[in-house]
Formats: structure tokens, C-alpha cells, sequence
């Protein structure tokens, strides 16, 4: 089964694609820093999760933007030429527009990306499409004063398109928690068939069935327990040792180093990692006084979860969100703002591996690209807290992955059944006549 990656950031998805079984034939990302990412780790001879081994030569191996590719009629040319070769092309645009943590702004130009990734569907003609993104895509904008928005939401209007050339297609609300992510993270999967054979309501129960079995396959192939929350301590619970060490990467910062693992889904994160190794990724921010001191004030005075905004406004902080960490649960949603979390045990903010924990990538998997950037950079560059904070957790990336395998069984199925119904109708009329 053979797919291609669009808006591919550091590989969350694309990894969790290699391990439902699929093959991706080569993947789009714009940003170098996120490219560098995935490239070491999927990309490169001797990359950990080695992947893309059939990556065309007319497509260069670095950072690409999709709009300039679907300029260039050689391009165009070249992905036309791979109809009927591609099973499914998969992505998640940019949601900076859609999503309702951030200023939800129907002008961002952002927004139309997902349309961009249909152009490339015309071109390319898969039999599945899969667009991930946050619940706001589903959402239609409501106007403000000055401006026209659209009457349907994004969804809505990627399924019209879709529909146009020839796709059945459905969405579903998927919780990255019931694949084993410790994060209640809600994203709206579109899923598009061409040439399905059934109908649309037919098709999202399939897909519904399939989505609900793979979140169940997922936990049972990475050995985690088949039911309930992997809880924030059952993920970090070995990065949160006071001992530190001079970061690897960071002259003049601090790391920390690994403790006992303690759950299943640590030992499956650690897997491969060698017993004297430091966590990659694990370097501790610099607080000033003022920031511990307001750290410590909420572990001593606050319950956990999102701290209240009087709270914060009598210690004087500007950040209107901050989420004491509570070990017993799942956590928020992760963001691109590692400050946002504080951890649990310690009066600090998370680190990019304890993020990445918490999305599900291994430990084997390595992050690149300066740490953060703060300020107007942050439209542009994609710094490692980034990274991690836009990727599809690779857990619910294979669980995606084989939902759309199962459902492609169903929908064969289905077919032959369809066959077999009408050859055997046929079968009496030419008896009676």
C-alpha cells in the first residue's frame, strides 16, 4: 500500500503510517528545521525508522513548499503520471486558522492549504485522502463586522470538492487518547474514497467501526493495556529525576537524565535506547526568580489541571494559560508553547522530550533545529517545541493508518457482496425469461 505525505512536519504521522504497514513513497514539507527532523529519523541511510527508500529523483530530498510544486507543470506532469500508482495521499495542513485555542481567523491564508492538497488529490487521484486537522475545521467561521465568511465550515467544503472528483467521503472526531496517546487530543479525520461503491451514511459507519477497531489494534500491537487513560506519570514519570547533567546540544543548559522505567508505555518509548543513554531533547528552560517562585506558589497552593486566570493575574504573569500538570491524568492538548505546561514534581516547565512523551514519539526518535523561537520567527521558523507541538502523535497516526487499511477490506467486501447479489439477480431473470 503506497501513500504520500503532504504538510509532513516532523514526521508524526508519516511514522505512525510506516508502522500500520504503509510505504510512503516521498513526503512534502516546507519548513527546514522540520524537515531536518524528519530526515534524520526517516529520511537518511542508517535513520532509526528508515523509510521513503523508493523516493522519486525528480523530487528533491529537502524541504519543499506544495504551493511552488503545483507551479511548476514539470511537477504536474510527474505527479500526474502517478495515477493508479498511489493508494493514498494523506496530510494535515496548517490549523493555525481553524483552530479555536488560537485567533480562529477566517482570513489567514492558511486556511487555504487544505484546498492546495486537493489540487495535488486531482493530480495524483489516490484511491483515499486523508486530511488530518483540529476540531475547528469543522466549524464554520461566523462573520465579524467587515467581513464575509464562508455559510459551511472547511470540512464541509473539502467534502464538496472531494465529492466533484469523484470521492465518497466522511469525517469523524478522533481522541488521540483512545489509542494510547496520554493526551486528550480531539482531530477531525476526512476521509475520501474513489469510486467507494457505497453509499455516504454506509461509509462513515465503516469508517466509524474501522477507527474504533484500529484504536483497540494500536494498543494491543505496542503491548499497552487495551482499555483506559495512559496517564501523564505512566509517560514521564522517568524523565523527572532531580539529577542533571550539561545538555548535549546546549552549551550553558542543563539535562536531565532517565530513572527506572516504571509503565508499558515507557518501556515501548524507550525502546532501543541504550541503558547509559540521555534523553534526547530533555534540556531544562532557565527560570528566573520570579518564574519559580510563581511555579512553586502553584504547586503549593493550586489543584492540578489549568491554573485559574485570577491566579495568574495576582502573580503578575502576561500568559492567560498554564496547566499544572497532573500526574493522574491525561493532559491538555499539546501546543507548540512548552511554558504553557508546568510539570508535576518540579517547579519547571516541561521539556521537549517530556512533549514529545506526551505525544507518543520513542525516545529513538531525535528532534533538530534550535530549541525555540519567540517573537515574529515563530510565523516562520519551526523550532523543536513546534515540531512536537503540531505533529500527529505517531500512536494515533497507525491507528489512522490502519483504519484506512480495514476499511478498504470492508469496502472490497462490500463490493463482492454487491456482485454477488447482482449476478445471481441476473441469474433468475434470464431463468424466468
Amino acid at each position: 500500500m503506497r501513500s504520500i505525505e503532504l504538510f509532513a512536519g516532523c514526521g508524526g504521522l508519516a511514522l505512525g503510517l510506516k508502522r500500520s504497514g504503509w510505504k510512503t513513497l516521498f513526503a512534502v514539507e516546507r519548513d527546514p528545521m522540520a524537515f531536518e527532523t524528519l530526515s534524520k529519523n526517516m529520511i537518511e541511510p542508517g535513520a532509526p525508522f528508515r523509510s521513503f527508500e523508493d523516493w522519486p529523483t525528480w523530487v528533491p530530498r529537502s524541504h519543499l513548499d506544495l504551493v511552488e510544486m503545483l507551479r511548476n507543470e514539470k511537477t504536474r506532469k510527474k505527479l500526474s503520471g502517478l495515477r493508479d500508482k498511489i493508494d493514498l495521499v494523506a496530510g494535515g495542513p496548517p490549523c493555525q486558522g481553524f483552530s479555536v485555542g488560537g485567533s480562529r481567523n477566517g482570513e489567514d491564508t492558511r486556511n487555504t492549504l487544505v484546498f492546495s492538497m486537493l489540487e495535488f488529490v486531482g493530480l495524483v487521484e489516490p484511491k483515499v485522502v486523508l486530511i488530518e486537522n483540529v476540531e475547528g475545521i469543522a466549524r464554520r467561521f461566523v462573520s465579524k463586522p467587515g467581513q464575509t465568511n464562508a455559510v459551511v465550515s472547511a470540512a464541509d467544503k473539502a467534502i464538496e470538492v472531494l465529492h466533484e472528483m469523484g470521492y465518497s467521503a466522511t469525517y469523524h472526531v478522533v481522541d488521540a487518547s483512545d489509542f494510547g496517546v496520554p493526551q486528550a487530543r480531539r482531530r477531525v479525520a476526512i476521509i475520501g474514497i474513489r469510486n467507494a461503491g457505497v453509499t455516504e451514511r454506509e461509509l462513515n459507519a465503516l469508517a466509524a467501526e474501522s477507527l474504533k477497531n484500529s484504536a483497540v489494534e494500536v494498543r494491543r500491537r505496542n503491548g499497552l493495556p487495551l482499555s483506559g487513560k495512559i496517564t501523564v506519570s505512566d509517560a514521564i514519570a522517568d524523565l523527572a529525576g532531580a539529577a542533571t547533567v550539561p545538555c548535549p546540544d546546549s552549551p550553558g543548559f542543563y539535562a536531565g537524565t532517565y530513572l527506572k522505567a516504571t509503565s508499558d508505555y515507557i518501556k515501548l518509548m524507550r525502546t532501543g535506547v541504550g541503558a547509559d543513554a540521555l534523553p534526547n531533547s530533555h534540556r531544562y528552560s532557565k527560570h528566573g526568580e520570579r518564574v519559580q517562585a510563581l511555579y512553586k506558589l502553584a504547586h503549593s497552593s493550586e489543584h492540578k489541571g489549568r491554573l485559574p486566570k485570577e491566579f495568574l493575574l495576582a502573580a503578575g504573569t502576561k500568559k492567560d494559560k498554564k496547566v499544572l500538570l497532573d500526574p493522574d491524568a491525561v493532559v491538555s492538548t499539546v501546543t507548540t508553547h512548552p511554558d504553557e505546561f508546568i510539570h508535576y514534581a518540579h517547579p519547571r516547565n516541561v521539556t521537549v522530550r517530556e512533549m514529545a512523551r506526551l505525544q507518543s514519539f520513542p525516545d529513538l526518535f531525535t528532534f533538530h533545529g534550535r530549541y525555540t523561537i519567540n517573537g515574529p520567527r515563530r510565523k516562520f521558523d519551526v523550532a523543536r517545541c513546534s515540531q512536537v507541538g503540531n505533529a500527529v502523535p505517531p500512536l494515533m497516526g497507525e491507528g489512522l493508518g490502519l483504519a484506512i487499511k480495514d476499511l478498504l477490506v470492508k469496502l472490497k467486501a462490500a463490493d463482492k457482496k454487491s456482485d454477488s447479489k447482482q449476478a445471481a439477480s441476473n441469474s433468475i431473470a434470464e431463468a424466468t425469461a
